[in-house]
């Protein structure tokens, strides 16, 4: 019994976790790439939530952002530059849904970035 109430607990918290996310703001997003001799930096975001779905614009609103968030596992892709590449996002959030860090990638090139929500 014991063990079985453990268990709801554990999976209730989980739950109760992943409902309060919301990603819906502002990010200040840094980059950096492994190529150590490519240019680093950063660009903000403006992402909307609904449920699971994260849509938004990031470089004031020039790239268009798509993804998900299940759980604290957080994925989008944005198209950006001159030749519009797919960069996509890979990360984790943490539990209070103010911060991510994890690994981009893009044709031929990746990195880490780190997003703090303003």
């Amino acid at each position: 019994m014991k063990r079985l109430c453990a268990a709801l607990f554990t999976g209730l918290t989980v739950v109760v976790l992943a409902a309060a996310l919301d990603l819906t703001g502002k990010w200040d997003v840094e980059f950096i790439f492994d190529d150590r001799g490519l240019g680093d930096g950063g660009f903000d975001c403006a992402l909307k939530q609904d449920a699971e779905q994260l849509t938004g614009t990031c470089s004031d609103g020039t790239a268009p952002v798509t993804g998900e968030l299940k759980g604290q596992n957080v994925s989008w892709r944005m198209k950006a530059g001159v030749t519009q590449e797919t960069i996509t996002f890979t990360g984790i959030v943490n539990e209070a849904g103010t911060s991510m860090k994890g690994r981009f990638s893009m044709p031929g090139k990746g990195g880490s970035f780190v997003a703090a929500k303003e």
